[in-house]
């Protein structure tokens, strides 16, 4: 008589053991699917700011540490009146300033490893009262990615018969982000001014592009 209780009372373990783990894992999956979206969603936010941020700062330490003038970088042609006929690219020094900002960016988002970005759980379960609240569940990004630069040019009024010529160099990456649960790819653009130049009178006629800086 014992021996059939017990019996009756292992199987009846047993199906208790089975429901809870049929709960576990439809829980995990049901998380998994409400977790995966947002996780890529935060991820993709928080990587472009680092990409950006790494990719403005090397940049701007690159140009102070070779300290290149505007001079260096742009050919004035001025007429006997003081009129700028020409602006024209110092090819050698801007295809060097090029390459070293390409070569330091990549490095740069090499370098983003493990950085770490917290999602609410309130954002993950989803809903307006939610969304920011709750504990947070840590993330860990790292990177990627491919870089080129170029430079740019703009024309902008500087006042009365003035003429303001920038020059930018505008960095585009194509970056990979990796975490424990989502991997996804992103193009990100961002643009440093390095040079300025008042022009005095009319835009002249003879600009030639960065772009044919090669």
């Amino acid at each position: 008589m014992q021996i059939r209780k017990h019996r009756q009372f292992s199987g009846k373990h047993k199906k208790i053991i089975a429901v809870l783990l049929a709960v576990i894992i439809i829980s995990v999956i049901f998380l998994e699917a409400k977790l995966k979206p947002v996780i890529a969603s935060a991820s993709l936010v928080q990587a472009k700011s680092f990409a950006v941020t790494a990719i403005n700062e090397t940049t701007v330490n690159i140009l102070d540490e070779m300290n290149i003038t505007n001079e260096e970088l742009e050919n004035v042609t001025v007429s006997s009146d003081g009129t700028v006929r020409a602006i024209s690219s110092n090819t050698i020094t801007t295809n060097k300033l090029k390459n070293m900002i390409t070569l330091k960016a990549q490095e740069a988002l090499s370098n983003i490893q493990n950085e770490r970005i917290d999602v609410p759980l309130g954002t993950v379960i989803g809903g307006e009262l939610l969304t920011g609240k709750g504990p947070c569940i840590p993330v860990y990004i790292s990177m990627s990615g491919t870089v080129s630069s170029d430079f740019e040019e703009s024309f902008e009024s500087g006042g009365i018969n003035q003429t303001v010529h920038k020059l930018s160099v505008k960095i585009s990456a194509d970056i990979n982000i990796i975490t424990a649960m989502t991997s996804t790819s992103e193009t990100v653009t961002t643009s440093v001014l390095i040079g300025e130049t008042v022009i005095i009178g009319d835009t002249p006629d003879g600009m030639i592009s960065m772009n044919n800086a090669q």
